[in-house]
């Protein structure tokens, strides 16, 4: 087994799962100061949907990887 690759399984996998507490820390973050009344719950899909896009990249380079160690 290629321990970068796992290294990258294992990454992703984590991504996708703190994706929604990260996603609203990071609308709380970048819109501090800011009245979000009508527009948080938009703001925080778009964060926690990038953030899962990552995720789920970063978990196909860890799979491409442990395929192509296999071959």
């Amino acid at each position: 087994m290629n321990k970068q690759a796992m290294v990258f399984f294992i990454l992703g996998i984590v991504i996708l799962v703190v994706s929604s507490p990260l996603g609203y820390s990071l609308v709380n973050i970048v819109y501090r100061n800011q009245n979000l009344t009508g527009e948080f719950v938009p703001l925080l899909n778009g964060f926690i949907h990038s953030l899962m896009l990552i995720g789920v990249l970063v978990f196909s380079i860890g799979v491409v990887t442990l395929l192509k160690e296999k071959n």
